[in-house]
């Protein structure tokens, strides 16, 4: 089974998707901050990670998109408070498989995980 990582600031969250894609058969692990997924992403490789917007917010952007780079293929989808668009803007040309506005139901995120897991290859991250 695929292995996901989740990443974000919110413990509701991550127990929640935990107990998600636990039921689904993955691998899940979990991290509250960019730095606790880089030390994740030293042992482990990911084919998927969900990734919070404001985790992953101005400050530590390049600290995220140097973790995705080490994580060649992993598929992102980012979860997000803001509307689509403004999130676009804030991943400055980054390229993730979906974004997600929150709340979203655990139908929606199955379906985006499933989706993306089954989409070709991820290009590598600029």
């Amino acid at each position: 089974m695929p292995r996901i990582l989740i990443l974000d600031d919110e413990k509701l969250i991550r127990w929640s998707l935990n107990q998600i894609f636990l039921q689904e058969g993955y691998e899940v692990d979990l991290a509250a901050t960019v730095e606790e997924a880089a030390r994740l992403a030293n042992t482990r490789s990911y084919e998927l990670i969900l990734a919070d917007l404001e985790v992953c917010g101005d400050q530590a952007k390049a600290r995220f998109t140097e973790f995705v780079r080490l994580q060649k293929g992993a598929k992102i989808i980012i979860l997000t408070a803001v509307p689509g668009d403004q999130a676009e803007r804030r991943l400055g040309g980054f390229k993730a498989e979906r974004i997600l506005e929150k709340p979203f139901d655990s139908q929606e995120i199955r379906a985006a995980v499933k989706a993306a897991l089954a989409a070709a290859p991820a290009e590598s991250q600029a």
